[in-house]
């Protein structure tokens, strides 16, 4: 059931991939949502979009925060003699605890872009890392599995209109739904990714990195059914793990399990948006690859294998598996159906 240490060990220190910040094309007049992008992998992945002239709109909780990235990311580029043509970058308030700031987020980025408007990338990079003791979401929902997956779920379902239409009107497999999972889906999560009896009963798993992780395991599984049951939509959704970086992911992380990592952590300013815009950008990813779940790791590669319980949970029991992937979209569909479209 678990995957070679060497596959592990790769995740650690990983070659650099093949898309950077130096040779990602021009994205003058595209559009993209990079949620949590006022800090960490985010704020790389906005700075780069931004650069490179897109239009960017940073999804995250505080305005002074993403006020203060805004400034230092135009600030980076001014005075750019190289004939760099920069985007626009925009904030709207969105806090993926409160499933209603969610959806108001969604609504007020459609407003702003309008009927004519455009996505063509949305990269569900907000999260939070593991964290003892952690408080409910809202909605009253476990911490981990609202902040890293139910609130990135009610955001794609109301933005899925909009990438459609983008995607009817632009290269095949460009436009994209991109998520972060993470290195603990294939070392933490329980069997099949999310244990069953969980979803009837929040409090029958206490552990805060188990959560952690099948919160993980459950990106990647939205990810893999959106991609086949939305395959006509002409949008492609990736799931993978961007790697590991030293950013405010870890600041619920006991200082002792940190600094037992800390050897292994990168600085997300060289390299930390390579996994990112492999994810959304690179050619030699199709529609295909996408719905058949394939996964992503850093710094822009396919993984050569995962856990054979996981692969099982992506295929349906009229396949072989043991639709364990469905099962929790049919979950996250109901716990949130108050908030979507």
């Amino acid at each position: 059931m678990s995957v070679p240490f060497s596959t592990i060990w790769t995740q650690w220190f990983p070659p650099h991939g093949p898309l950077n910040e130096n040779n990602l094309p021009s994205q003058k007049e595209k559009v993209f949502i990079v949620t949590g992008g006022s800090s960490g992998l985010g704020y790389v992945v906005s700075r780069i979009l931004y650069g490179s002239g897109g239009k960017v709109y940073i999804l995250t909780r505080s305005k002074e925060r993403a006020d203060q990235a805004i400034a230092k990311i135009k600030s980076f580029y001014e005075g750019n003699d190289g004939g760099t043509q920069v985007g626009s970058l925009e904030f709207i308030s969105m806090d993926l605890m409160d499933f209603e700031s969610v959806k108001a987020a969604a609504l007020e980025f459609l407003e702003r872009e309008g009927p004519d408007g455009r996505l063509d990338v949305l990269f569900n990079n907000a999260g939070t890392g593991g964290r003892k003791n952690a408080p409910k979401g809202a909605q009253g929902h476990e911490y981990h599995m609202t902040t890293n997956t139910l609130g990135s779920y009610i955001l794609t379902k109301h933005l899925l209109p909009i990438l459609s239409r983008t995607a009817s009107r632009s290269l095949a497999g460009t436009v994209r739904v991109v998520w972060a999972a993470s290195l603990l889906v294939e070392t933490g999560a329980p069997p099949s990714g999310i244990k069953k009896e969980w979803m009837q009963d929040q409090t029958v798993v206490r552990d805060y990195v188990e959560l952690y992780s099948q919160s993980k395991a459950g990106v990647w599984f939205l990810a893999s059914e959106f991609a086949r049951r939305h395959s006509q939509s002409g949008v492609l959704f990736i799931a993978g793990n961007p790697g590991t970086y030293n950013t405010n992911m870890w600041q619920y992380t006991p200082t002792l399990l940190y600094w037992l990592f800390r050897v292994f952590m990168r600085d997300e300013s060289q390299h930390g948006a390579d996994t990112y815009l492999w994810m959304g950008f690179s050619y030699s990813i199709t529609v295909d690859d996408a719905v058949a779940g394939r996964y992503a790791m850093c710094d822009g590669r396919w993984h050569p294998g995962q856990r054979s319980d996981l692969l099982v949970a992506l295929r349906s029991e009229a396949e072989g598996g043991s639709g364990r992937a469905g099962e929790f979209f049919e979950w996250c569909d109901n716990v949130t159906k108050a908030f979507l479209p």
